[in-house]
């Protein structure tokens, strides 16, 4: 909080944040709409839906939307690497921005 300055209400906070928050969510409804339409990989065999990255997304979205408070906290924790043991040689999961599913 700033010092000296109360906090935004509700609706200060949606007039302030509503058309960024709008923009985004048009670019991931864009980001998955190009997916879908793009041909896969030469040789890849899998649904586009299935890659752990898009899941990650769709996950995301399903998170967002059940009403329960601490979204980012829990966005954050749904995206992170909760592994502990070390691997032997890096797989390039870091680069990926979510961990592969099991």
């Amino acid at each position: 909080m700033h010092a000296g300055r109360p906090p935004l209400d509700r609706e200060q906070l949606i007039q302030l944040g509503f058309l960024e928050a709008r923009a985004r969510v048009l670019d991931v409804a864009a980001f998955l709409d190009r997916v879908q339409r793009a041909a896969p990989a030469a040789g890849a065999s899998m649904d586009a839906l299935q890659d752990d990255r898009v899941r990650a997304i769709l996950d995301a979205m399903k998170l967002t939307l059940d009403g329960q408070p601490e979204r980012a906290r829990r966005l954050l924790d749904l995206w992170s690497d909760h592994s502990t043991e070390p691997v032997p040689h890096a797989d390039g999961k870091a680069a990926r921005g979510v961990p592969r599913q099991a």
